[in-house]
């Protein structure tokens, strides 16, 4: 035979590659030494015998004999993966490939075998296989939408909850298909609320969010309903990896907030905060916006500076202690008054944080500055509201003259005024200033009063700085340079009777907040109630004075008046002083009461507050005390009770409301808003604990209406 002719020992001896020549029998005739350490076994178990040993699979074996019956075969340039039975009975992953050996007749004299051990890259493609099906198992369980599109914007992979957003689109959504095609898709099946833009349009739009995949937040809604926030990014292989969030229910929540304050404009939040770091040694390493406002620089020039440093020395001295207590890591927090370099003097919550290293010491502070001004502002102004608006020492006229000095307190302004208008002339009938300079009784043309404003937007509008403003242009900026403004409507059941603002000639350094609006609000709702009281109460006397001097009973609602209501509270508070049995004192108000009035009129007003007094009624037990208190406020006794009994007994009594005290001709649901107060030692008289609820009420109305709130001597009351 030729194939003996072949020096393959000089050939193929010294190769790092296994290599096996075998005749056309498939006998071995040469391994060299590298096939010997491949399969660990020596020239004596190799020459004159098979390979069939070898193989793991003696199947596999029989099947490679066609590759000595086809010699001209495309199989001899496929790799072939062998399990391998090593000589020491070992397996071990081997990839083959074969080539045929011809003679000088061209006739095959055998083949030759070269073999890899593959087993390490068996092992990594193995675990990077179980690394994908993990991946993918992750990719499943988020709860977002996720999808990868490579730097040809074809689909890579995506996961099941992105398919289910996009379920009309489910089926195009498959690798290697393209990101416009996927839309188009779902444009052809109307799964996308276009809007007023044609199909073409939105696409174009969309395509060019899609490829600036710059991280931005876009929000999408499709034609169920449903909405969608959208955030695409790059990857640095030039791809972009997309994640979708259902946000249907926040949109849901926004457009029922919206409409419900649909005339109003509210800030959602009055309180700024400084946050800032500094080092051990008191120098200011971070500053965000507000804090830069706050101390009157800019960032480059504050960082590296002590910024108690620009605080009077006497407020340096009051948070030192504070920044002692952080550095030896303790949090600490306190409740300042500071002037800071800006002008303005702020009560302020002081929260400093060590920060440690990763040796567990302190190597910084983390301080937290927030303005609670207008909280603090707020709670003392509607307690002192409160006080005014329920002493029996105070008549008609001193109460509203007190409100006014309350307003200008409350909002730092000079002039307060009650107006009344009547045929487009305003007529001022209150008046606080300085030097009594504005009085009662002057009168101008409505057109030339900021007042004009607020009526024609019948709700409260406020400008801290007119010049800077729509204001700038009015001819009561022009007449009387009047820079500073809030101002609300006066209605007394439920028609236009004047305005009550609050006015100074100096641009106000605090902008007004949405606290300051519902201030005001409270401020013309009560004045308004006032007079509609007033004018009630002077018809009656003129017919015959009766009610509070004789009756108990509300003639209305057949329920405790408020005379004979807080009767039975001091009465309650006395037993409780004896008796150290606590109680609660619930505060009600209808919600939006008013737009009843002025929608269906007093008859309708009326007919919901019996419908309510009786539904409450009914549900009460026979020891707890229930008066009608205000036009629709009302207030509960809770005999015996601790807070979480009551709060658990005012959310049934808030529920059965809603599903009990509608009118057909009522198209609002009618709904209530609670505030819950518990008597303490401290409550000498019911006022004190009333006060409490009503803050508590307060707080339920300004932030959402139709809840219970607990009154809590804490910054936040706690919500049901």
């Amino acid at each position: 035979m030729e194939l003996i002719t072949l020096d393959l020992e000089q050939s193929f001896g010294d190769l790092n590659e296994a290599v096996l020549v075998t005749n056309p029998e498939r006998t071995i005739v040469f391994a060299n030494k590298a096939f010997e350490r491949l399969l660990r076994v020596g020239q004596d178990d190799l020459i004159g015998n098979t390979t069939r040993r070898f193989f793991a699979d003696p199947a596999q074996f029989d099947r490679m004999a066609e590759l000595y019956h086809r010699p001209e075969d495309q199989r001899h340039r496929k790799l072939y993966p062998i399990e391998a039975v090593l000589g020491d009975g070992t397996h071990k992953q081997l990839e083959v490939v074969s080539a045929p050996l011809f003679d000088r007749s061209r006739r095959m004299c055998g083949l030759l075998f070269l073999a890899h051990d593959v087993s390490d890259r068996t092992k990594l493609e193995n675990q990077l296989s179980e690394i994908v099906v993990t991946f993918e198992d992750a990719l499943d369980a988020i709860l977002e939408g996720f999808a990868i599109y490579d730097s040809e914007d074809r689909l890579v992979l995506c996961n099941d909850t992105y398919r289910e957003i996009y379920e009309a689109s489910a089926p195009a959504m498959f690798p290697g298909n393209r990101f416009e095609d996927i839309l188009r898709f779902g444009l052809s099946h109307d799964q996308y609320d276009t809007g007023l833009m044609d199909n073409e349009a939105w696409l174009a739009e969309r395509l060019k969010q899609h490829q600036a995949a710059d991280g931005q937040i876009l929000e999408q809604q499709l034609d169920n309903g449903r909405w969608l926030r959208i955030s695409e990014t790059r990857t640095s292989t030039g791809g972009i990896v997309g994640i979708r969030a259902d946000i249907t229910e926040l949109k849901q929540a926004k457009a029922l907030a919206e409409k419900a304050y649909q005339n109003l404009h509210l800030m959602a939040d009055s309180i700024s905060a400084c946050v800032g770091e500094v080092n051990l040694e008191g120098k200011c390493l971070f500053l965000n916006k507000t804090g830069c406002e706050w101390f009157n620089g800019r960032s480059e020039d504050l960082l590296g500076t002590r910024l108690r440093e620009k605080l009077p020395w006497k407020e340096r001295d009051a948070i030192s202690s504070l920044f002692k207590q952080a550095i030896n890591g303790q949090k600490a927090s306190e409740e300042v008054g500071l002037n800071f370099p800006d002008g303005v003097f702020r009560e302020c919550q002081v929260d400093c944080n060590p920060r440690f290293n990763d040796e567990g010491n302190v190597d910084g502070l983390v301080v937290l500055i927030s303005d609670i001004t207008n909280r603090k502002k707020t709670e003392r102004t509607l307690a002192e509201l409160y006080a005014i608006t329920s002493t029996r020492e105070l008549g008609h006229e001193d109460k509203i003259a007190e409100i006014l000095r309350l307003g200008c307190e409350h909002f730092d302004l000079p002039v307060g005024i009650i107006s009344r208008v009547f045929n487009e002339t305003y007529t001022i009938t209150h008046a606080q200033s300085p030097g009594n300079v504005v009085t009662p009784g002057q009168s101008f043309e409505l057109k030339d009063t900021y007042c004009t404003l607020t009526l024609q937007a019948d709700e409260p509008i406020a400008t801290a700085h007119a010049a800077e403003s729509e204001f700038a242009g009015h001819p009561c900026y022009e007449l009387f340079g009047v820079e500073t403004y809030i101002g609300a409507p006066l209605l007394v059941d439920g028609v236009v009777h004047g305005t009550i603002n609050f006015t100074a000639q100096e641009i106000r350094k605090r902008p007004f907040t949405s606290a300051d609006v519902q201030i005001i609000r409270q401020f013309a709702d009560w004045i308004g109630h006032e007079i509609a009281r007033q004018r009630d109460h002077q018809a009656l006397m003129d017919a015959k004075i009766r009610m509070e001097r004789i009756a108990s009973i509300d003639d209305l609602t057949q329920i405790f008046n408020r005379r004979a209501f807080l009767e039975h509270a001091e009465r309650e508070i006395q037993r409780f002083r004896r008796s150290k049995t606590a109680f609660v004192a619930v505060m009600m108000d209808i919600d939006r009461f008013k737009n009843i009035n002025d929608l269906h009129g007093h008859a309708a007003g009326d007919e919901v507050l019996q419908l309510f007094a009786r539904t409450i009624s009914n549900e009460l037990r026979s020891t707890d005390v229930f008066g009608r208190v205000g036009g629709e406020e009302f207030c509960l006794i809770l005999s015996d009770t601790d807070l979480q009994e009551a709060l658990h007994v005012c959310e049934r009594l808030r529920k059965r409301i809603v599903y009990g005290c509608q009118l057909e001709q009522v198209e609002q649901t009618v709904t209530c808003s609670m505030g819950l107060a518990l008597s303490t030692r401290e409550d000498v008289a019911f006022s004190s604990l009333m006060q409490k609820a009503d803050t508590a009420l307060y707080e339920a109305k300004t932030t959402g209406r139709n809840k219970c709130v607990v009154y809590a001597p804490a910054p936040d009351a706690v919500s049901a």
